[in-house]
């Protein structure tokens, strides 16, 4: 249990590191009144995001041998080892399309900022993830996972006018995440035994 919901923590924090600065930007130009509807888009997307993985995940547990569910831990490798050598910032993309969004539909557009900006890379690190965890391990966590949420939600709305975290994100926030993104993956390959097989293999 207690094992899980380190995992847990560890892969959950991963994936919101680059949502972090996303949502900083978001409450840099939102905020007062206007920062509610920017609260409400952050946890509905996130909610939308971890639902879909979880029912992909429950589909995949079908499979009959455990070490070729470890086959997924390949996905979040990937995505780690791709987000090393990318250029590419969310926190920018985010920028340019908030800066053409009427205030009047802030909800909407941070829902799909969450879902289409980040949707990619956390389904990525879910699905693998859930996929492997016992069912009954899936309540606690996703109990952690609205705190860590809240957590990051509310520390952004904080320490939206303080430079420094911006600063440290925009260096190594793509760096730590794509780490975590490794990690997990090894993980998931160790734990649902894909390693062992293909060792006992040769």
């Amino acid at each position: 249990m207690l094992e899980a919901l380190g995992t847990a923590l560890l892969s959950y924090i991963g994936t919101t590191s680059d949502y972090f600065v996303v949502l900083l930007l978001v409450f840099g130009m939102y905020r007062g009144r206007l920062a509610r509807p920017v609260f409400a888009g952050a946890y509905v997307g996130n909610l939308i995001l971890i639902a879909v993985s979880l029912i992909i995940a429950d589909v995949l547990k079908l499979i009959p041998e455990e070490w070729i569910l470890g086959l997924l831990g390949f996905i979040p490798i990937f995505m780690g080892i791709k987000g090393l050598f990318s250029h590419q910032d969310e926190g920018e993309d985010a920028a340019k399309k908030l800066s053409k969004t009427n205030s009047k539909k802030v909800f909407s557009s941070v829902v799909l900022i969450t879902v289409a900006g980040c949707g990619a890379d956390n389904m990525a690190m879910y699905i693998p993830f859930f996929a492997n965890t016992s069912a009954t391990y899936v309540p606690a966590i996703l109990v952690l996972f609205l705190v860590v949420l809240s957590i990051i939600i509310f520390s952004a709305y904080y320490l939206t006018l303080l430079p420094p975290v911006h600063v440290f994100f925009e260096k190594f926030g793509e760096m730590s995440r794509s780490i975590i993104y490794i990690a997990l993956g090894c993980y998931v390959l160790y734990d649902a035994g894909t390693i062992s097989h293909f060792i006992s293999m040769i």
